[in-house]
């Protein structure tokens, strides 16, 4: 580009092929164009935008217009002189070539390099037919890097493997048909080339989703609930299943008692239930796999989208459907009919023990426990001398004669009472596990998923890029005039009042500043930031501190709940620091935070050194807060803070939030303090990054693209502002659908884990109770009325309860320890809630289940009277 462009373009412009896709495939995505179109023909050029309407000093890259003018316009005809760059590093003789450097993305001092060019590679030339949007001179490597784009004629890699020179280089993007084979062909590759010359890398985010364990993290976290939800399921489902057995066979004990007096074997006993077990299997199996697949296919019409979105496979052409797989299916029916005979298999074997005469007499299933035979024995011996029966216990004395009978019910090791209690653990475990993954998923979603509230339109401006910021915002000392700034910001967005279909957002200005932050503010989170943790306790590296505009700080400190008087004062305004952080580690993900609590910090800048550059605030080897200085020998200094910081400014910090305003994310793992545009001026030790204006589209993407073509519009009476412009309604859609796909199946799991705890606790209370009402019956012939006998009922059922709460907190405890294990893996920090909430909706459901069952149940035994029921009973 020549001595005298390279200030202002760069030294050098890369001459690389337009990204072209295989047919059918979407492997790369070219550069956002700008003016004009992408190069589709042999002899078509794409240049960086900001080449757009220049016209260059004469050096390698020559221009000539249509009309013969000589700014670099569409149409223009542009040839680019090909050569090899190299670099010498004048400390140790060491050369790089300009592929090395593209590669590498080097950079370097001219004072400690000496550089060459030789203009022996010939010429690129053509029409130029488009610009792209560059992102900066450094990015060499990248698609929107500073090039030179020219249409593939198809020979070029070719002529790039036979040409000698080090300056050329190939870039190949390979896809596999088995994504599991990505990291070994990687491998295999990298062993062949040499590290100076080229590298492999691998697309990681999209070999996660597709189960490729390259960073595992996230795919071990979901393996392991998957894991969990399978357990608590398949316990659910043998424990319903074994229940209504346990109770069939119970309530048939009489009759397996005359088939075993009839001369019926075990073994045959046994085949009954089984065989029952088989013929319930043949018709539930099927009628399960149909309503299974109906479920199914609603789920899935509801959440297709959510899915593709997830997966991100609309980007490869794939649409998400459900496909009926036999061997699911059969997988499907073999589980379900192992679970059925599991289940089964202890009440057969219960009914193939059972006595003719113990079966006559309904004894079977009554034993008592050691200290009720001893305590039988006492009242039986006290009786005998002539004394009488005291009532014992303090259920005695509470609840008189019903309470003395039911503990004396509850006492007896009944398989009834163990199976009623066991069904109550169960479905109180399942409900609080249900509640707890749905917690744990919300937790994820929220995480891993940027909702991006309200911008469904955000502009992205540089003030230093424009062709008109030179002399209006950007100073002759090449620095950006703050107040200038802001007063262009406010003039824009009050241009872009009123756009068809949208709402203003607001818009903030950021700046990057170097920090130090008391010791007295430093949380033990601060060590996950960019930046260095010193050792007298204070923190030091660069924040973002943001400026806000007026109506949108109002509205945030208002929302806060803080004074506006303090912190909306233009003379000297507080600060508000954002305090919460999801950082994404290389696969997992944490919530942070930087700062224990509020005060003042300071902002500085730092003295130039000759010949190093500066590292920031550090500790030095006495353990004292120095600046750090580095060289490119490897050699450094450190100078005490009053030589190194040239200037300072306090920051009032007066608040603490946990949410950010519209636009500014809490994802870059670097502390934002936000203050409003007021005080934008008065900071000279701040380096001007971008400024974001946003606007909320109702979620639409054309009105979003209209209000952009609109804008556009209005920003060309400013051209000392760079404006590029991301519709991010597309992107705000495709998470809400990922965020509603996640909560249809939450809440999915949690209905079925409903259904299933409601129906064990109803069909095992209600068939326990029924059958006892030959008990029940003989209860009445004595004289025991209506109000006693609700007073044992409810006694029993509150022991049941009691018990059956106990037993399912302590596994739903067990089940939320694997699940918080499997959550670390891949969010570090979270930490599991205690499920009280859970737990008591678990409580409250339960007990409103147990009151239906005993009243329906109570309600079928009293439907015949006490004779009926005993002569019922007796045949």
């Amino acid at each position: 580009m020549g001595d005298d462009n390279a200030a202002d373009y760069g030294s050098y412009l890369f001459a690389k092929t337009w990204p072209v896709n295989p047919e059918g495939e979407r492997l790369v995505t070219g550069p956002e164009i700008t003016a004009g179109r992408a190069p589709e023909a042999p002899g078509e050029i794409a240049l960086p935008h900001y080449l757009e309407g220049v016209e260059l000093a004469p050096c390698g890259l020559s221009v000539q217009g249509a009309d013969g003018a000589s700014a670099i316009e569409l149409g223009s005809t542009v040839t680019a002189q090909l050569g090899e760059r190299t670099l010498r590093y004048l400390e140790d003789d060491s050369g790089l070539t300009a592929a090395g450097t593209s590669l590498r993305g080097t950079y370097f001092q001219d004072d400690t390099v000496e550089e060459t060019f030789d203009a022996d590679l010939g010429q690129v030339s053509g029409t130029v037919v488009g610009f792209y949007r560059s992102y900066g001179f450094s990015s060499t490597r990248a698609l929107q890097g500073n090039s030179v784009y020219a249409y593939p004629s198809g020979d070029e890699v070719e002529d790039a493997l036979a040409d000698a020179s080090d300056a050329t280089c190939v870039y190949s993007i390979l896809t596999t048909n088995d994504p599991q084979d990505a990291l070994t062909i990687a491998d295999e590759l990298s062993a062949d080339i040499d590290p100076q010359a080229g590298g492999v890398a691998t697309h990681t985010s999209l070999l996660r989703w597709q189960g490729v364990t390259g960073s595992s993290e996230v795919w071990n976290t979901l393996y392991m609930i998957a894991g969990v939800l399978a357990v608590v399921i398949a316990v659910a489902g043998v424990s319903l299943v074994y229940n209504s057995f346990a109770i069939s066979v119970a309530e048939r004990t009489r009759q397996f008692g005359l088939l075993a007096s009839l001369g019926a074997s075990k073994r045959q006993l046994r085949r009954t239930v089984l065989t029952e077990a088989l013929l319930l299997s043949a018709v539930g199996i099927p009628i399960g796999l149909v309503l299974g697949l109906i479920g199914c296919l609603a789920v899935f019409q509801l959440t297709g989208s959510g899915l593709a979105a997830m997966f991100d496979v609309d980007a490869y052409g794939i649409q998400v459907s459900v496909t009926v797989s036999p061997a699911v299916l059969g997988i499907s029916a073999g589980v379900a009919l192992a679970t059925v005979l599991v289940s089964a298999w202890i009440p057969a074997l219960r009914a193939s023990r059972v006595s003719a005469v113990d079966a006559i007499r309904q004894t079977r299933d009554i034993h008592l426990t050691r200290r009720a035979r001893r305590a039988l024995a006492r009242a039986g011996k006290s009786t005998a001398d002539g004394g009488t029966v005291r009532l014992r216990g303090l259920s005695a004395r509470l609840f008189g004669i019903p309470g003395f009978i039911a503990h004396r019910n509850l006492t007896r090791a009944t398989s009834k009472g163990r199976v009623t209690v066991a069904a109550l653990a169960v479905s109180v475990a399942l409900l609080i596990i249900s509640g707890v993954i749905g917690s744990v998923m919300d937790y994820a979603s929220g995480t891993a998923i940027d909702a991006a509230d309200g911008t469904d339109l955000q502009v992205r401006i540089d003030a230093t890029t424009a062709e008109g910021s030179t002399g209006t915002i950007v100073r002759e000392d090449g620095k950006v005039d703050n107040e200038a700034l802001a007063d262009a910001l406010a003039r824009l967005y009050d241009a872009a009042d009123g756009l068809e279909g949208t709402v203003r957002a607001g818009y903030h200005a950021s700046y990057v500043a170097d920090t130090i932050v008391p010791a007295s503010m430093v949380s033990d989170g601060s060590d996950h930031f960019f930046g260095t943790l010193l050792a007298d306790g204070s923190w030091s590296g660069p924040i973002y501190v943001d400026f806000i505009d007026t109506a949108s700080w109002e509205s945030y400190v208002d929302g806060l709940g803080l004074s506006c008087e303090e912190f909306c004062d233009p003379a000297r305004p507080q600060a508000i620091a954002l305090n919460e952080y999801t950082l994404n580690e290389g696969g997992t993900y944490g919530y942070y935070s930087p700062l224990s609590g509020t005060g003042t910090v300071e902002t500085v800048s730092f003295a130039p050194l000759e010949g190093m550059y500066v590292g920031g605030v550090v500790s030095d080897t006495n353990g004292q807060p120095s600046v750090w200085y580095n060289a490119p020998d490897g050699s450094e200094r450190f100078v005490p803070l009053d030589e190194g910081i040239t200037a300072r400014k306090e920051i009032i910090v007066g608040a603490l939030a946990d949410t950010a305003p519209t636009g500014i994310s809490t994802r870059s793992g670097t502390l934002h303090i936000l203050l409003p545009v007021s005080a934008m001026a008065a900071n000279e030790t701040l380096g001007f990054a971008d400024a974001q204006m946003n606007f909320d589209a109702g979620g639409s993407a054309e009105t979003a693209a209209n209000a952009q073509d609109a804008l556009e519009l209005v920003a060309t009476d400013f051209p000392e502002l760079d404006c590029t412009y991301t519709n991010y309604a597309d992107t705000k859609m495709q998470n809400r659908m990922m965020s509603d796909t996640v909560q249809t199946f939450i809440y999915c799991f949690t209905v079925i884990c409903g259904l299933i705890a409601v129906a064990n606790v109803f069909n095992t209370l209600t068939n326990s109770l029924i059958l006892r009402r030959r008990e029940f019956a003989v209860l009445k012939s004595i004289g025991m009325g209506e109000s006693a006998f609700r007073r044992m009922i409810a006694y029993e059922c509150a022991s049941y309860a009691l018990r059956g709460f106990a037993i399912g907190l302590a596994l739903a405890a067990i089940a939320a320890a694997f699940l918080t294990q499997a959550m670390t893996y891949s969010f570090t920090t979270f930490t599991l809630e205690p499920p009280i909430a859970e737990a008591a909706a678990a409580a409250g459901i339960v007990l409103a289940v147990i009151v239906v069952s005993a009243a329906y149940a109570l309600r079928r035994s009293h439907a015949a009277n006490v004779v009926e029921a005993l002569r019922d009973d007796a045949i």
